[in-house]
């Protein structure tokens, strides 16, 4: 059996497979570094560990720790690299290239193999391309969501955001409104851009989403955008076979 946790900002995402079929799945909150979850897994005898991580050198320390004392084997880490299989990075140096956003290309290749854009909406949102010829041009970040609100929230003294309201991308008619649906515009925007843009050049483009705020995202969206939730996880199976 095998341990797959995708480590974000947030939260980590982990599941356990046997084979490629999906025994157990759930989240652990970052910042709390309680990995009791994934040690109560012990009873299943996990042979191998993978993870990506993004959350710092301290959390992948914690981490290594925990599974070293519970399963006896160590973390098999991801990391970015020029190639994999067919797919090669576009980055000039490719170790700069955030984990997460590689694995999600592998990943968002392996589902189409043509031309396709790679979003990520968690703690930031990003936009990757990749081409028929399984070569990433490059991509967009920007602040996520929760981003956007924070530093709006934090940097100036008269917007208060209650998050609890329903976001739309109306005009808002209350601060709390005009922000949070700016924010989603803005990253709708974006998004629709490179979906016009792709299509004019590549015809209709395939487009996969993933990360915490894809579904408030997804639903905004054609019906010809695909959500998996799992894409960096799918990642790790493509990057360390």
């Amino acid at each position: 059996m095998i341990v797959d946790i995708d480590i974000g900002n947030t939260r980590a995402k982990w599941r356990l497979t046997d084979g490629g079929l999906v025994i157990k799945e759930g989240f652990i909150e970052t910042k709390f570094g309680d990995w009791s979850p994934l040690v109560a897994l012990r009873s299943h005898n996990p042979g191998r560990v993978r993870a990506s991580n993004v959350a710092g050198e301290e959390v992948e320390q914690q981490l290594r720790g925990a599974i070293t004392k519970a399963f006896g084997i160590e973390v098999d880490f991801a990391v970015s690299c020029a190639s994999v299989g067919q797919v090669v990075s576009g980055y000039r140096d490719p170790k700069q290239l955030g984990i997460d956003r590689w694995l999600a290309i592998l990943a968002g290749w392996d589902l189409f193999r043509d031309d396709c854009v790679v979003v990520d909406a968690g703690s930031a949102l990003t936009i990757d391309f990749v081409n028929a010829a399984a070569r990433h041009i490059g991509g967009y970040i920007i602040p996520g969501q929760k981003m956007m609100l924070s530093a709006l929230y934090g940097e100036t003294s008269g917007v208060h955001v209650n998050p609890s309201e329903e976001m739309s991308v109306d005009f808002g008619a209350s601060t709390t409104e005009a922000v949070q649906n700016g924010c989603l515009a803005m990253a709708l925007a974006l998004i629709e851009k490179t979906m016009v843009d792709k299509n004019k050049r590549c015809g209709l483009i395939k487009m996969v989403l993933t990360g915490g705020d894809a579904e408030s995202l997804l639903e905004r969206l054609p019906d010809t955008v695909m959500h998996r939730p799992n894409l960096v996880l799918d990642g790790l199976a493509l990057a360390l076979p």
